[in-house]
């Protein structure tokens, strides 16, 4: 099945472009899976105002806005398997092109780089 997976560095105050753009998954089919994993390497202590942050939608279906990214753990694989970095699953259900947008933004003080990985079942 198909992956998208990489490692995005973000400064202070920025944030990344849809890691969908540009892909051969930025229109998915009806009934397609999305399972998002991501991770900050680095600490993500969740005080507001003081994190990495993402946002993920489909079409006009909000699924997270400003969620944490959790923070990578020492020792635990970061694989489509370990539930622990698991953000989100879902599929999609418009009935033509759907379009998914995910972006991490950073709202720390410093730069910080995001691990995402994401499993995209067999599109009809």
């Amino acid at each position: 099945m198909p992956v998208i997976a990489n490692n995005v560095s973000l400064t202070s105050g920025s944030s990344s472009t849809n890691v969908f753009d540009n892909t051969n998954f930025q229109f998915i089919n009806e009934g397609t899976e999305l399972r998002i994993s991501a991770a900050v390497v680095g600490a993500n202590d969740g005080i507001a105002g003081a994190n990495v942050n993402y946002r993920f939608t489909i079409n006009n279906t909000e699924f997270a806005d400003d969620a944490i990214v959790p923070a990578l753990v020492t020792g635990q694989p970061f694989t489509d398997g370990a539930a622990s970095y698991r953000t989100n699953t879902v599929f999609a259900t418009g009935q033509a092109r759907n379009r998914p947008l995910l972006v991490f933004r950073n709202q720390t003080s410093g730069t910080l780089v995001v691990k995402y990985y994401i499993f995209i079942s067999q599109q009809a």
